[in-house]
């Protein structure tokens, strides 16, 4: 008797069994999950409106079913149809959720006041970017009071390997994310993009001891920028920070002071967001 008292009910298995299913994804619901996302991300800066036909074929479905979730994304804001024109365009409501993952991101909020600093003392125009996949993403920019220094739009991605925040992020990252940027190909923006993939890992392994990345007009010709790694609480370089201009506006000579001063603002930056050097920098000094 004292062993059936320990032995579950046939009800108690039941019941975790119901438990560990609800754990599960539903296949069918992340398929068409997927192909929703895929849908939101046909449009871009280049192709902000797009034709039913046109999504179809870029995600590969079937009219109908681009139809079907084309109506559920209007129905919810996420997607606007331009009256009754057969256009479609990402909506409002996704200003609005980008809106607040900027306000409550962390490395974002506590960057703006650094960002002004340097765009105060420079006079040139810094950015704050993040990696996603072989892109650098801008998530905060503030322009120069001289001139635009360059066409980089907040939210808008750019190549990792020829841009200096990029590189900045690139060079302490694991070994196969690199291999993978790689592999992409190394298209040339400028006669000055590095298309060597030795060559851009050695640039990189000069990144990690330098401590800043320069991107020498390597993705837009006549434009220079220097820039420097931010870390979060872990040690992890999350972000990068970045002072760019015209290339006669920062000649080579200059690139020292700026790199010395990018360094210390991402290392105020660091630790505002709870890195503590001494504690840390010995997990990761390497990629």
């Amino acid at each position: 008797m004292g062993r059936e008292s320990h032995m579950p009910s046939p009800s108690a298995g039941k019941g975790r069994r119901v438990s560990a299913s609800r754990r599960r994804p539903n296949p069918e619901g992340l398929k068409t999950l997927r192909k929703t996302v895929r849908v939101l991300e046909c449009f871009s800066l280049e192709e902000p409106r797009l034709s039913l036909t046109d999504i179809a074929r870029k995600v590969g479905l079937p009219l109908s079913t681009t139809h079907r979730i084309l109506a559920t994304l209007r129905a919810v804001g996420l997607v606007d149809q331009e009256g009754d024109r057969d256009l479609y365009r990402l909506g409002i409501k996704l200003l609005e959720l980008g809106s607040v993952v900027l306000t409550t991101n962390e490395v974002h909020r506590e960057a703006l006041s650094f960002i002004e600093e340097l765009v105060r003392e420079t006079g040139e125009t810094v950015h704050l970017g993040v990696l996603n996949g072989a892109q650098v993403v801008s998530i905060e920019k503030m322009d120069s009071p001289h001139g635009l220094a360059s066409h980089v739009t907040i939210g808008k991605g750019a190549p990792a390997y020829c841009t200096g925040v990029g590189k900045a992020l690139l060079a302490f990252q694991p070994e196969a994310v690199v291999d993978e940027v790689c592999r992409l190909g190394l298209k040339a923006h400028t006669p000055n993009t590095i298309t060597d993939p030795s060559k851009l890992k050695k640039e990189l392994t000069q990144v990690l001891t330098q401590g800043y990345a320069v991107d020498d007009k390597e993705c837009q010709p006549g434009v220079r920028c220097v820039a420097a790694p931010v870390r979060d609480h872990t040690g992890s370089v999350i972000a990068s920070i970045s002072i760019s201009g015209p290339a006669t506006r920062i000649p080579k000579e200059r690139i020292p002071s700026l790199a010395t001063r990018v360094r210390e603002v991402a290392g105020k930056l660091s630790l505002r967001l709870g890195y503590r050097p001494k504690a840390q920098e010995h997990e990761h000094g390497t990629r």
